[in-house]
């Protein structure tokens, strides 16, 4: 694979997306990206759950370590009977699940499902 940096009209070249110290991911879409120090931002994405959650690197390994999930609430606004209502729903954020692979006994190496 070639990688350029600074080079965005080659086609067929990737792009360096994030760099840091570690990197927690629980699923697709659902993970924490952490820098080498306090100054750089904090990656994190979690597959249904807004923003404003405020999930830390702790929720991540906490999920790994305990193998339980971590709830998170959502909270927003909806449309219902042409009234603005908001609302606020508790579901379950950060899951230890992983449907597309088996999770091997020591918690994060992966092989295929025998199906």
């Amino acid at each position: 694979m070639n990688f350029v940096s600074d080079s965005f009209s080659i086609s067929g070249l990737f792009k360096v997306e994030w760099s840091g110290r570690g990197f927690v991911g629980l699923s697709a879409k659902t993970y924490f990206c952490f820098g080498p120090d306090d100054q750089q931002k904090e990656k994190c994405s979690a597959k249904g759950i807004n923003k404003s959650a405020k999930l830390t690197c702790e929720h991540f390994r906490s999920v790994l370590n305990s193998k339980k999930a971590v709830s998170a609430t959502n909270r927003g606004f909806i449309l219902k009977d042409n009234k603005m209502l908001s609302y606020k729903m508790e579901r379950t954020g950060l899951s230890y699940f992983y449907c597309k692979r088996k999770v091997l006994a020591d918690g994060m190496s992966t092989t295929y499902l025998d199906i």
